[in-house]
Formats: structure tokens, sequence, C-alpha cells
């Protein structure tokens, strides 16, 4: 068999293994996609109930204490509120109370462990570039918490301050193992490491899609303490045991938590879409270069065919 005849068998034995494995590649992340979106959901609705009781606990304590001021319920006594007096919940109202001066900015970002995901971590970090740059025009320290070996070691090499990073998040994260990231970032906050802390990842909208999102975690700024939900439920009892105080205290720290873990396994979850759909391009990729090359394996047979019946009509004709 001629030299190039092999070569052409033997790439496309080498381009269908290859094929195999992104297939397998393909099949693993689909499954792990399918674990994350299932404790997504799950987690999601759990959080907004924390999150709403959580609203309601404090749009209660909140009217209380304006009816006791004698001060009127709108948007602009609410939005005066100092937390540390209506609650007694010491270094904890910190958490729901912005920072008069915002000096530094922390900026928790997670990215992946490994490449051969498609865009997703060079679209994270592409982003946060920016991001730091505006914090940097607005004269403010950017500290870096790296969720994600690529994006620390991105970070690191471009002279960031990296304050924190963990490169230990399994494919499919349980809360156990996000929690000592989540504590350590409350921690910085509440002992003045940064100002404010924004959680930067990939939001999964579907298999096919998905959107970076920076959201504001410290202080935490989407409880609903405003003049409708002050008005929904000033007329309402709650039994609560010990007090109320208490409860926000425990309630609290414990909202912050399950929200960054909430973004942490969102962002997972987009992480095994993209990676799903850039091995599966790379599989149809390999059945285009098979198809190619086995086109063009039968045309160099065919010549090579072609070639022997010339020679051999013209070895006979040589004869007569």
């Amino acid at each position: 068999m001629p030299a190039s005849l092999l070569a052409l068998k033997k790439k496309i034995a080498s381009v269908k293994q290859t094929g195999k494995i992104t297939e397998a590649m393909r099949m693993v992340s689909a499954s792990k996609l399918n674990q994350t979106e299932k404790r997504d959901k799950g987690y999601t609705i759990y959080n907004d109930h924390v999150r709403q009781t959580l609203s309601r606990l404090m749009s209660a304590e909140v009217v209380n204490h304006l009816h006791k001021e004698h001060v009127a319920i709108d948007e602009e006594s609410i939005g005066k509120i100092d937390y540390e007096n209506v609650f007694g919940l010491g270094i904890v109202s910190d958490m729901v109370q912005a920072r008069k001066k915002i000096n530094s900015t922390g900026y928790l970002v997670i990215t992946g462990d490994r490449g051969l995901v498609g865009s997703y971590n060079s679209a994270v970090i592409k982003n946060m570039m920016g991001l730091f740059e505006d914090s940097k025009a607005e004269h403010k320290d950017v500290k870096v918490l790296a969720v994600g070996s690529v994006g620390a070691d991105f970070f690191k090499k471009n002279n960031l301050n990296v304050v924190y990073e963990n490169d230990s998040i399994t494919d499919v994260p349980t809360f156990d193992e996000v929690l000592p990231i989540v504590s350590t970032a409350i921690k910085m906050y509440l002992n003045g490491v940064y100002d404010e802390l924004y959680v930067c990842y990939t939001h999964h909208i579907n298999s096919l899609s998905s959107a970076f999102r920076v959201e504001k975690m410290l202080p935490i700024v989407d409880i609903d303490i405003g003049v409708k939900e002050a008005e929904a439920h000033k007329d309402l009892e709650y039994d609560i045991e010990p007090d109320v105080n208490a409860v926000l205290t425990t309630l609290i720290p414990q909202y912050a938590r399950s929200t960054i873990y909430g973004a942490i396994l969102d962002a997972k979850t987009a992480e095994h879409a993209s990676s799903m759909t850039a091995m599966q391009s790379a599989t149809d990729n390999v059945d285009d270069l098979v198809s190619s090359l086995t086109t063009k394996l039968n045309r160099a047979r065919q010549a090579e065919i072609t070639t022997e019946i010339t020679e051999i009509v013209s070895g006979a004709n040589a004869l007569k």
C-alpha cells in the first residue's frame, strides 16, 4: 500500500479515536449539567423563601420603629433607617447597612479549573478586566476572591490583588464544601478588608446560552424593605422564639451564605453547559473531518486503481 494511503488510514483512525473521547466528555458534561440544574432549581426555591421571611421580619420591625418615632412610612423615611438602631444585631447589622464611604471593593469571581469549556472562562475574565478598570477610574481599591484556578492564575499574572483563592470546588458542589469560601468572604467584609462585595459569575439560561452577571452580595441590598412591603405586613402578627433579633442574627448570615452558594452552583451549571456544547461541536467537527478524509482516501485509492489498470493495459499493448 502506498505511503499516502497508509497515512490517510492512520489519520482517519486517529481522528475517530479523538471523536470517541469528545463524545464521552460531552456525555459526562451532560450528566453533570443535569445534576447541577436539579440542585440549582431546588436551592433557588429555598433561597427565595429565606429572603421572603427575612423581608417580612425586617419590614415589620421597621414599621414598628417608625410608628414609635412618629415618622411617616414612606420611601424616604425607610431609606434613612439606621439598622443598628432598629435591630439589636451588633456587627450583623453591618451586613445590611451600606457604609458611608466605599474605599475598597471586593469581587468574588467564579471561573473553572480546566479548559475545554468553550468561551466560559475567557468571557468571565474579559468582563472582569473591564470592571477592574472602572473601579480604578473611581479610585477604589480592588480585592479579588478567586474561585477557580483559571481565574486565580490569570489575575495573579496580571498583578491584581488576589486576597483569597480556592480551586477545590467539585463539579457538583455541595453547601458544606462551599461554606469555607462563603464564611471567609463574609468575615473579610465584616473585618473591613473591603467595603462592598460583588459576586461575578456566568448565569445559566439554558444549554445553549448564558449571561455574565455581577450581583451585589454585601451589604445585602435585595431585601424588600419598602413602603409596599411594610404596609403589606404591618397588621400581621408573628410568633417568634426567642425574639426577632435572635432570629435575624441567624437568618441574615444564612441568607448571605445561601445567596453566594447559589451563585457558585449557577456558575457550575453554566460551565457544564458550555463544556457540553464545546464537546458536541468538537464531535461534529470530527465527523466532518472523517467524512472529508474518507472522500480523500477513496479518491486516492481510485486514482491508484486507475493507474494500475493503465499500466496493465499499456503492458499488454506493448506485447502485441
